[in-house]
C-alpha cells in the first residue's frame, strides 16, 4: 500500500474496509485516492500512518513500529509530532516517496461522531511549492512519453530531424517536456528523442527530481532515469479515475480555476498555446499538467505557457560530456566545489543563479545571441563602479517567481510578501544606477528593456503601506497588516487591546478583593481564560469562583466577569483576524494581477545577475572577451583550465595554445601520464563552451567558431548497475561520438583503446581517428599512449602530432605542461610509477623488463642490468642476486632467452644507446656509461654465439640503427 520509491501500489491491494473500526474505515476510504503515495493521517497532535506505510516509515526514519487495535486485527502503526512533520517529510521526499497530507476539518471537541477528514496536501519529488523543502535550484519535474516514429513520415523536414546517423529502424523514439512547478517555467521539446542516447542527454541537461513515465515504457526505462539520481512515477491519465481533486482529464481543463494562468484569464489552452498538437513534446506537456493539477490542489498555479524548443537550438552536451568537464559538481567527489559552476557562481540572487545554470546547461548556437550576451558582459566588465554597484544593490533583492507560486497555491507567508515589497524598493536604484553609468551611449541590447521597464510602483506603495516592517511567517497569526492602514482593522485590535488591559486589571482586583498575593490569570486553547490558585490558599477561594481544573499543586477557576471578558476579546481577536484576511486576500489578488509583470521584472534582474556574475569573474581572472570566428577556424592564444587556474597559486598554470582549422582538423596528442593531456583537451573544450553560453574566457586571445556539440571520451568506470565493463564505458561514449558527431563538434577522445589488449586498442583507437578524419570531418583532440599512431600524420593529411613537453635532467624529470609540435618518444610510465610511491623493487623490476620488452617508453635511469628484486643486504643494483633459496629469482641472462627474446633484448640495448643524451652527460658518467656498454655488448654477443642463424635476423630487424 505505501508508496515504495520503486513500484506503483493499486488500490486493489488495500484491505477490505468493513472488517475494520469506523475509524480505519475512513482512513482505508482516504487512502484509496492515494493508493501510491504514504499518507501522513492527522489524528490530535500526531501525523499517524497505518498498515504498510507504517512498516515503510518506520523503516526508512528508524522510528518506532507500534500498533492500534483495527478491529479484527491488530492494525501496523507509527506517527511523528504534527509540529516537526518537515523534517520527517523532507527526508521521505528525498528519498524518493510521495506523501499525501490528511488532515482533520473540524474540531474533536464540537465533531458530532466521527471528525470529517481530507487530503489537502500531497507533496512529490517533482513539484514542492514550500520554502523548506527548496533550494536555490531549480526542481524540475520531467514527463517522458513513447511516439511512434511512423507519425512523423508525412513531415521530410520532422522525418529528416527524427533520426541520426548509425539510428537503425527500429529505433524507439520519446516525448520530452519539464517544467518546475514553483517557478512556473516549463519547456517541450519540439522533436522526438531517438534512442536512449538522446534521453540520457536531456535528463543530464535537466537533472528533473521526479520523471513520469507512461506505462509502456516504464519497463525500458526506469532504470535509466534512476541512474541519473531522479525519481521515476509510473502515471496513466485514465478519465473518471479516482481523485482527490475529481476525475483526471486528460485535458486538465479546469486546472486553473476561474483566474487561469497567471491570474490573466488565461486558461490550459493559453498554457500549450506555444506548442503544436499531436507532436512529442505536446503530448509529454499535456501529461505533466494533468499530473500537477492531480497533485497540486490548488485552484490555480502561475504556470506560464510552456517554451518549445529543438535540441539544435542549442549546443548538446550528452551525460559523459557534463560529467568529464564537470561542470556542475567534480568526477571524482562529486563536489559542487571545484566545478565550473562554482567557479563562475557570483550572482547574488535565487534568480540569477538558476539562470547561470540553465546558460551551461544550454550553451547557444546562434552568434547573433552569443554577441548580445558578450556584449552586456563586456559593458559591465569595463565600468568598475556599475559592476560593484550591481553586486551592492542585487544582494538587497529576493526570489520573485518561487513567492508568485505559493501566493498562487495559497501557501504565501509573510516573509514572501515582506520580501517581494522589499525587491520593488530595490529596483529604481538598480535601473537609476544602469542608466545613468551609461548614460550618452547606446545601451547594449540586453539592457534595452530597462529604459521602458515598469517597475511595479503602485504596487509596491501598497506593500509598504500595508505590511508591517518584519511580518510573522504564518498569515493566519495576524500582526501582518501594518497599523493605520484600514480605520476597521485598528479598532478591532483597540478593543482586543483594551480587553487584555482589563484582564490585567482584574487580576490586580482579584488580588486586592481575595488576598491571595500569587492569584494569576491565564490562558489556553482549551479553557480559555482561568484563575489560578495555589493550594495553600484554596481557604481564600470566595464563593462564586466556579472550579474547572484540578492540577497538582493548584486549582483553576473562573467567574461570570472573567467569561464575559473572554467573549469580548476573544470575539475581537477573531473579528480582527477576519478582516485582516479580507485585507491580505486584497493585496493577494493585487500582486497576481501583476503577475506578468513580476515575471518579467524576475527575468531581467536574474540575467542582469549573470552579467554581473559573469563580468566579475573576468575582471577578477584576467579573462578576455573572445572573438566569433565566421570560417569556423579556433584558435586559443594561452589558454587556461578556468577551475585549475582557480585552484592553484597565482600564475602557476601553464596556459598553451591551440588552433585547428580546415586544414588541422585534429591534433594527436601524446606525452607521458601527468604531462597535462586531459587537462589540455578539457581546457580547450571549456573555453568552446564558456563562449558559447556568452562569458568572456580564460587566454589571452582567442577567436572562436560555434560547435554544435562537445564529446568527450575522458576517464572511464564501469557501470555496475547497466552491468557494463570499463572498456564497454568507453565503447558506448565511442559509438555515441560517432554516429551523433557532425563536422561542426568539437571531439575529445582521451587514450582510446586503453582498456583491452595493446593490439586490439591500437586497432580501434586507429580505426576510430580515421573515421573522425575520412567521414565525420569534426574537430577533434585525441590523446594516446599508443606511439605508432604518431604515424597516421604521414597519411591523414588533416592530422597533426603535438606532445606535452618531458625534459630530463640528472635528478629526473621535469613535466613542463607545455604544448609542443611532434610526437613524443617516451611515456615515462616508470618515472610516474616511482613518483606514486610504488615499491622501489617493483620499479626496477619494471625497468628491466622494459628493456627486454624493448619499449621506446621505458624511464630507465641506469644502464646495468641489476638482479631483479635485489634486496638492500645483496649490494643494490650492482649486487649479486641471492639463489632460489633467498626466494629473489635473478633477472633472466639473454643466453637464456629463446631466440626471438634474445633478438629483442637486443634490440632494446640499441634503442638505449639510441636515446642517450651524450650532451647532458659529465665525462666522469660518460666514461661510467661506456664501461657498461661494453661489458653488457660482451654479455649479449656471449648470448648469440650458440644461437645460429640468429645474427641474420638480428641484423635484419636492426636496419632502422643504420
Amino acid at each position: 500500500m505505501a508508496a515504495g520509491p520503486r513500484e506503483a501500489r493499486t488500490s486493489d491491494k488495500l484491505p477490505d474496509p468493513e472488517a475494520y473500526t469506523p475509524m480505519f474505515r475512513q482512513y482505508l476510504e482516504i487512502k484509496r485516492q492515494v493508493p501510491d503515495m504514504l499518507l501522513f493521517f492527522r489524528l490530535g497532535d500526531f501525523y499517524e500512518l497505518f498498515f504498510e506505510d507504517a512498516e515503510v516509515v518506520s523503516r526508512e526514519l528508524g522510528l518506532t513500529l507500534t500498533g492500534r487495535d483495527g478491529g479484527s486485527e491488530r492494525v501496523p502503526m507509527c506517527g511523528v509530532p504534527y509540529h516537526s512533520a518537515d523534517q520527517y517529510l523532507r527526508q521521505l521526499l528525498e528519498k524518493g516517496y510521495r506523501v499525501a497530507i490528511c488532515e482533520q476539518m473540524e474540531d474533536p471537541k464540537t465533531a458530532k461522531g466521527l471528525v470529517r477528514r481530507e487530503i489537502t496536501r500531497i507533496l512529490t519529488p517533482g513539484t514542492l511549492l514550500e520554502e523548506p523543502y527548496l533550494t536555490e535550484d531549480n526542481r524540475f519535474l520531467a514527463a517522458v512519453v513513447p511516439w511512434d516514429l511512423s507519425r512523423d513520415a508525412g513531415s521530410p523536414e520532422r522525418g529528416r530531424r527524427t533520426r541520426g546517423r548509425g539510428e537503425g529502424e527500429g529505433a524507439k523514439a520519446y516525448g520530452f517536456a519539464f517544467l518546475d512547478v514553483s517557478t512556473g517555467e516549463g519547456y517541450a521539446l519540439v522533436d522526438p528523442l531517438v534512442g536512449e542516447s538522446g534521453l540520457e542527454a536531456e535528463l543530464a541537461a535537466v537533472s528533473p527530481r521526479e520523471v513520469l513515465l507512461a506505462p509502456e515504457v516504464w519497463e525500458d526505462l526506469e532504470p535509466l532515469v534512476r541512474r541519473f539520481g531522479a525519481f521515476p512515477t509510473l502515471w496513466q491519465e485514465e478519465a473518471g479515475a479516482e481523485d482527490p481533486g475529481g476525475p483526471v482529464d486528460a485535458t486538465g481543463a479546469g486546472f486553473f480555476g476561474a483566474s487561469g494562468a497567471g491570474g490573466s484569464g488565461e486558461g490550459e489552452e493559453d498554457y500549450l498555446r506555444s506548442l503544436v498538437p499531436d507532436t512529442p513534446g505536446y503530448e509529454a506537456a499535456r501529461r505533466l499538467v494533468a499530473y500537477v493539477r492531480r497533485v497540486s490542489r490548488a485552484a490555480r498555479l502561475p504556470l506560464r505557457p510552456f517554451v518549445a524548443f529543438r535540441r539544435k537550438d542549442a549546443m548538446v552536451l550528452d551525460a559523459a560530456t557534463r560529467r568529464s568537464l564537470e561542470l556542475f559538481e567534480t568526477e571524482r567527489r562529486r563536489s559542487y566545489e571545484g566545478s565550473l559552476l562554482w567557479l563562475l557562481d557570483e550572482t547574488r540572487t535565487p534568480m540569477g543563479r538558476r539562470l547561470l545554470r540553465r546558460f551551461l546547461e544550454r550553451p547557444l548556437v546562434d552568434p547573433g545571441e552569443i554577441r548580445a550576451r558578450l556584449a552586456a558582459v563586456r559593458t559591465i566588465k569595463r565600468l568598475p563602479l556599475l559592476r560593484e554597484g550591481l553586486r551592492e544593490l542585487l544582494a538587497r533583492t529576493y526570489d520573485i517567481e518561487r513567492p508568485l507560486s505559493r501566493l498562487y497555491a495559497g501557501g504565501a507567508s509573510g516573509k514572501d510578501l515582506a520580501r517581494l515589497r522589499d525587491t520593488l524598493r530595490a529596483l529604481p536604484h538598480v535601473r537609476a544606477l544602469l542608466l545613468e553609468s551609461l548614460a550618452g551611449e547606446e545601451l547594449p541590447e540586453r539592457f534595452l528593456p530597462w529604459r521602458r521597464l515598469d517597475l511595479l510602483d503602485a504596487l509596491r506603495d501598497l506593500l509598504e503601506r500595508a505590511l508591517v516592517d518584519d511580518p510573522p511567517f504564518s498569515l493566519s497569526e495576524g500582526g501582518v497588516i501594518r497599523p493605520g492602514y484600514d480605520a476597521e482593522l485598528d479598532r478591532l485590535r483597540a478593543l482586543q487591546e483594551e480587553g487584555t488591559a482589563r484582564i490585567a486589571r482584574l487580576e490586580e482586583e482579584e488580588r486586592r478583593r481575595t488576598g491571595i498575593r500569587s492569584l494569576k490569570i491565564g490562558y489556553n486553547r482549551v479553557f480559555g481564560y482561568y484563575i489560578e490558585v495555589t493550594r495553600p490558599n484554596l481557604h481564600l477561594v470566595p464563593p462564586h469562583y466556579r472550579r474547572r481544573q484540578t492540577l497538582a499543586g493548584a486549582e483553576r477557576f473562573d467567574t461570570e466577569e472573567l467569561k464575559r471578558w473572554e467573549e469580548e476579546i476573544l470575539t475581537a481577536e477573531e473579528r480582527a483576524r477576519a478582516r485582516e484576511a479580507v485585507l491580505l486576500e486584497d493585496v493577494r489578488n493585487r500582486i497576481l494581477e501583476a503577475a506578468p509583470r513580476l515575471r518579467e521584472l524576475a527575468g531581467l534582474l536574474a540575467e542582469l545577475d549573470v552579467f554581473q556574475a559573469l563580468a566579475t569573474v573576468a575582471d577578477r581572472r584576467g579573462y578576455v572577451e573572445p572573438e566569433f570566428s565566421p570560417d569556423g577556424s579556433l584558435y586559443i592564444r594561452a589558454g587556461r583550465h578556468p577551475v585549475l587556474e582557480a585552484l592553484m597559486p597565482p600564475g602557476a598554470f601553464v596556459p598553451n595554445d591551440a588552433a585547428l582549422d580546415d586544414e588541422v582538423r585534429i591534433l594527436l596528442i601524446t606525452g607521458p601520464n601527468m604531462a597535462g593531456k586531459s587537462t589540455y583537451m578539457r581546457q580547450v573544450a571549456l573555453i568552446q563552451l564558456l563562449f558559447q553560453m556568452g562569458s568572456f574566457v580564460p587566454a589571452e586571445a582567442a577567436r572562436l567558431p560555434v560547435v554544435d556539440r562537445i564529446f568527450t571520451r575522458i576517464g572511464a568506470g564501469d557501470d555496475l548497475a547497466a552491468g557494463d565493463s570499463t572498456f564497454m564505458v568507453e565503447m558506448k561514449e565511442v559509438r555515441t561520438m560517432l554516429r551523433e558527431a557532425t563536422p561542426k563538434s568539437l571531439l575529445l577522445v582521451d587514450e582510446l583503446g586503453r582498456g583491452t589488449s595493446t593490439e586490439d586498442g591500437l586497432a580501434i583507437a586507429q580505426a576510430t581517428i580515421e573515421y573522425i578524419h575520412d567521414k565525420i570531418g569534426a574537430k577533434a583532440l585525441i590523446s594516446t599512449h599508443f606511439h605508432e599512431l604518431a604515424e597516421l600524420e604521414g597519411r591523414l593529411p588533416r592530422l597533426r602530432n603535438v606532445h606535452l613537453e618531458v625534459k630530463e635532467r640528472a635528478d629526473g624529470v621535469v613535466f613542463t605542461r607545455r604544448l609542443r609540435p611532434g610526437a613524443a618518444s617516451r611515456s615515462y610510465g616508470i618515472y610516474v610509477a616511482r613518483l606514486a610511491g610504488i615499491p622501489e623493487e617493483v620499479i626496477r623490476r619494471a625497468e628491466r623488463l622494459a628493456r627486454l620488452y624493448g619499449g621506446k617508453g621505458a624511464a630507465v635511469e641506469t644502464l646495468t642490468l641489476p638482479l631483479a628484486f635485489a634486496d638492500e643486504t645483496s649490494g643494490g643494483e650492482g649486487g649479486e642476486a641471492e639463489g632460489p633459496e633467498g626466494g629473489l629469482a635473478p633477472c633472466q641472462d639473454p643466453a637464456d632467452l629463446p631466440e626471438r627474446d634474445a633478438v629483442r633484448a637486443i634490440l632494446a640495448f640499441l634503442r638505449e644507446i639510441e636515446e642517450l643524451d651524450v650532451d647532458r652527460m659529465t665525462p666522469i658518467q660518460a666514461l661510467n656509461t661506456l664501461a657498461a656498454l661494453r661489458r653488457r655488448l660482451r654479455e649479449h654477443f656471449d648470448a648469440l654465439a650458440g644461437l645460429g642463424g640468429v645474427g641474420e635476423g638480428l641484423e635484419k630487424e636492426g636496419e632502422h640503427f643504420g
